[in-house]
């Protein structure tokens, strides 16, 4: 084991600890998994990075097979088994390996079985190493990580992704059988999402929610007399060490999800978040976040089912807000954009600093976009104008590049 690897299993241990709900969540893919073990038909099954996740002991009770355990950062399980297996489970594994390092566990996950199951998530995490570094290290799009587990397994077949930022990945070809069954997991989840989706229309219209969310006002007292970092997710930031800087901010904003890649650069204090995705509840609920500004402007119908009934912190935009924010820029308006256009209109702040926002000279660590498509979408170069008028008129507003 190099430096690296003994450093990075010291620290997920750590995180283990501190931690006792991180490595239990890959149960939730038991129903997309199940079909793919039984496919395999497998007497002895290995669970290939298990954190404390029951995921193996369920499927292996359900397909009468004799499982096994390997986690190098958990102690009853850090003794890597020798020999093969029938079936190897890699579960949200991949991405705390750093890239230096990948070659060596694909191969020795070859060497264990030529039938392999990946799920590889493909953006940050919201969990922190106690170093200060993103959990997920290696951070890559789908299609990389197939050219990658291409170069170990002869037959790689990418299944349908089970949320925008996660991919599954098999190692044999799927019977038609196994490939039915997977369908019909398929249909139960997008069923079972329509029916929560009509609920969550019905349950709206009942409580008319269009109202008793926060107000503009309130915002205005939040930040009044504050000093705010606005804090984006150019991949450039990744470059700086603004990290204790944003920090000191009395107000840390940041957009979408947050990422952090690592808090030297970025920081880690979250007071508010701008968004227009879906975000975890976890990760409102472990960051103690004080506002969600919720910036598409479908109002309610549009926020998350879990954040419906938070109007203590969620504040909606309004159609006529983003109506003279679209009226600034030629296209749609970014999650960026929109919260700078909304901080103008506040007022009474002491300070902005923006961090982050190189309006996409560089790519996202929102997602994989391509640079092109990023500006084909979206006009920055007005979305830049504005912040640069607005900190002429303002010096309290200032872009740290």
């Amino acid at each position: 084991m190099t430096e690296v690897s003994v450093k990075n299993r010291e620290l997920y241990a750590q995180l283990h600890r501190s931690n006792p709900g991180y490595g239990t969540s890959s149960s939730y893919m038991m129903d997309i998994i199940l079909p793919l073990a039984a496919d395999a038909q497998p007497k002895t099954i290995l669970d290939y990075g298990c954190g404390k996740s029951s995921l193996i002991d369920d499927v292996a009770t359900l397909l009468k097979s004799e499982a096994h355990r390997y986690d190098p950062s958990i102690p009853e399980y850090c003794s890597n088994p020798q020999g093969k297996f029938d079936l190897v489970l890699n579960t949200d594994v991949l991405e705390h390996v750093p890239e230096t390092e990948l070659d060596l566990v694909l191969k020795d996950i070859r060497a264990k079985s030529a039938k392999v199951i990946f799920h590889i998530p493909t953006l940050y995490a919201t969990a922190l190493l106690p170093d200060g570094s993103n959990a997920h290290c290696t951070v890559k799009p789908s299609p990389w990580w197939l050219d990658k587990l291409s170069e170990y397994f002869p037959y790689v077949d990418v299944l349908r992704s089970a949320t925008n930022d996660q991919q599954f990945y098999i190692t044999w070809q799927l019977s038609q059988k196994g490939r039915q069954d997977l369908k019909k997991v398929y249909r139960q989840r997008r069923r079972a999402n329509s029916l929560a989706k009509r609920k969550h229309i019905l349950r709206l219209l009942r409580m008319k929610l269009f109202k008793g969310y926060v107000s503009k006002q309130q915002l205005r007292d939040d930040i009044a007399g504050k000093r705010i970092a606005v804090v984006g997710n150019a991949r450039s930031l990744s470059e700086k060490q603004y990290g204790a800087e944003i920090d000191a901010h009395d107000l840390v904003i940041r957009l979408n999800r947050g990422a952090i890649p690592h808090t030297s650069s970025h920081g880690q204090k979250l007071s508010w978040v701008a968004t227009s995705m879906s975000v975890p509840k976890s990760f409102v609920y472990s960051k103690q976040i004080q506002r969600v500004i919720w910036t598409p402007a479908n109002r309610s119908f549009s926020l998350p089912q879990w954040l419906v009934k938070q109007t203590d912190i969620v504040y909606l935009l309004k159609k006529t807000e983003l109506k003279r924010y679209l009226n600034r820029t030629t296209r749609k308006t970014s999650t960026g954009f929109v919260l700078l256009c909304l901080l103008e209109e506040l007022g009474g702040y002491g300070q902005i600093d923006v961090y982050g926002f190189d309006f996409f000279a560089t790519a996202t660590n929102t997602n994989h976009i391509d640079l092109d498509k990023a500006h084909q979408d979206h006009n920055y170069e007005l979305e830049k104008k504005f912040l640069v008028k607005w900190m002429a008129r303002d010096p309290r507003v200032a872009l740290k590049l």
